[in-house]
């Protein structure tokens, strides 16, 4: 259940943003997360955009908080030094109500607890802005928009904020097929595949692992269902990019 609370403007604001969201297509790579993440930084008119997940595997290393998708930088991205200034904060508010989490010169706030930073408008003190996301056993994290210039309005927040639940779920279930695809996969497979990747046909790989030609396309066959994949050159490249081959 989600409550709200008036501010001083009239408006209301989420007091807790249920982690429910309007049905989505399903993406194929996080490339298709970024035009997404593009307009929410054109909304926010902020200078670049970051989306952090905490990895499922954290139980083992505890406070790890990784770039899943980032803006395009000329002269460096801000997520590493954001994240090296800024992560026990960011991993204890995850633990709390997701409220989002305003950034300032003067230090660090969050809507509920000084709900009057809503009116702040255009301030060049706020130097980012965080919507945490908590998708319980699939994963958490943030996404962050630095330097943001419009005014901190209620409507676009509680907008935003929904919209990066939407934008980080689609991101932790490629993160989820993903390791699937790569737990999957035999040595066979991923062999067939990083030969045809080096530029051997079907008959030479056979020759070289000594199996029938039927043999080696069965492997190739099934390591494309598994990788999701639309043909052979298609999974050779998302094998590429899980590390399965070089």
């Amino acid at each position: 259940m989600t409550t709200s609370q008036s501010g001083s403007n009239g408006k209301r604001f989420d007091r807790g943003v249920v982690a429910t969201a309007p049905v989505v297509r399903a993406t194929g790579s996080t490339a298709d997360l970024y035009p997404r993440l593009v307009a929410m930084q054109r909304t926010m008119q902020a200078t670049a955009f970051a989306m952090l997940s905490v990895k499922a595997n954290t139980l083992i290393n505890p406070g790890t908080l990784t770039v899943v998708v980032e803006s395009s930088f000329s002269d460096g991205s801000p997520a590493p030094a954001f994240i090296s200034d800024f992560r026990h904060k960011l991993l204890a508010h995850l633990k709390a109500l997701p409220h989002p989490l305003v950034f300032t010169a003067a230090g660090v706030f969050d809507l509920k607890s000084d709900p009057s930073r809503i009116r702040q408008s255009g301030n060049p003190h706020v130097t980012a802005i965080a919507f945490p996301v908590q998708l319980g056993a699939m994963g958490n994290g943030y996404t962050v928009f630095f330097g943001p210039r419009v005014e901190l309005d209620p409507d676009i927040l509680i907008d935003l904020h929904r919209k990066s639940f939407v934008v980080m779920r689609e991101a932790l279930k490629l993160d989820f097929n993903s390791m699937v695809a790569l737990e999957s996969l035999n040595d066979r497979e991923i062999e067939c595949l990083q030969l045809v990747g080096n530029g051997m046909k079907s008959e030479a790989i056979g020759e070289q692992l000594h199996l029938s030609v039927h043999t080696v396309n069965a492997y190739l066959g099934s390591a494309t269902t598994k990788l999701d994949a639309v043909n052979r050159i298609q999974a050779i490249a998302k094998a590429i990019r899980l590390g399965l081959i070089g």
